[in-house]
């Protein structure tokens, strides 16, 4: 891959690495000066530039996208949202109701306008889609006949009436799988479905996760 040593919020730089041939810049630097030089320089050479870049406050934030960034990235949050997002799904909250609640977190902390009202929305929506579907999470011994076998060759809604919602292998989380998705020992399956379906989903060499 070819690279190029040299000062990023140098302009002569940024025209030499061909910045006008980009698709888009990404200013990864931690140190928010040399970002938002590098930020007005890609701006001013290239107008229409996708400009993503890393922020280290929240002030920050503001400063570089009043600079031409479209995208900015405050890592601390990032990170803070994405172990609320495995929190809410490992506890078994929906999918799309725990993506929609992030978004309004990562919204309120980016937007300084934002209002708080949405927030408190959303989180009233999850609460009420946790109580009123539950998933209940198994994991496939390594052992099980169904590794190895497709979702459509499993059949498990057919053989015990729950319903595989949702798998995650390698924290890697697949909402509605599809039929030819292959299964695998140690992957968790997300089910809905009352005791008994979930009891005979069991016996089909799937071990309840503790």
């Amino acid at each position: 891959m070819p690279s190029l040593y040299g000062d990023a919020a140098n302009s002569e730089v940024l025209r030499f690495a061909g910045l006008s041939r980009a698709r888009a810049l990404v200013v990864t630097t931690g140190d928010e000066s040399a970002g938002a030089l590098t930020v007005a320089a890609g701006r001013e050479l290239a107008p229409e530039l996708a400009i993503i870049a890393r922020a280290a406050t929240r002030e920050g934030v503001k400063h570089l996208s009043q600079l031409g960034a479209q995208t900015v990235i405050h890592p601390e949050l990032e990170g803070g949202l994405e172990m609320v997002r495995h929190l809410l799904l490992q506890l078994g909250f929906p999918l799309r109701e725990v993506y929609q609640y992030a978004n309004a977190l990562r919204q309120e902390h980016y937007d300084l306008q934002v209002n708080p009202e949405e927030e408190n929305r959303l989180l009233l929506g999850l609460l009420d889609a946790a109580d009123s579907i539950e998933i209940t999470w198994l994991r496939i011994s390594p052992d099980s006949p169904l590794a190895g076998q497709t979702l459509a060759e499993a059949n498990v809604r057919a053989r015990t009436g729950a319903s595989v919602v949702a798998v995650l292998r390698d924290r890697k989380l697949t909402a509605n799988p599809k039929s030819n998705a292959v299964l695998r020992g140690g992957d968790r399956l997300g089910l809905i479905g009352d005791q008994g379906q979930i009891e005979a989903a069991e016996r089909l060499g799937v071990m309840q996760e503790s």
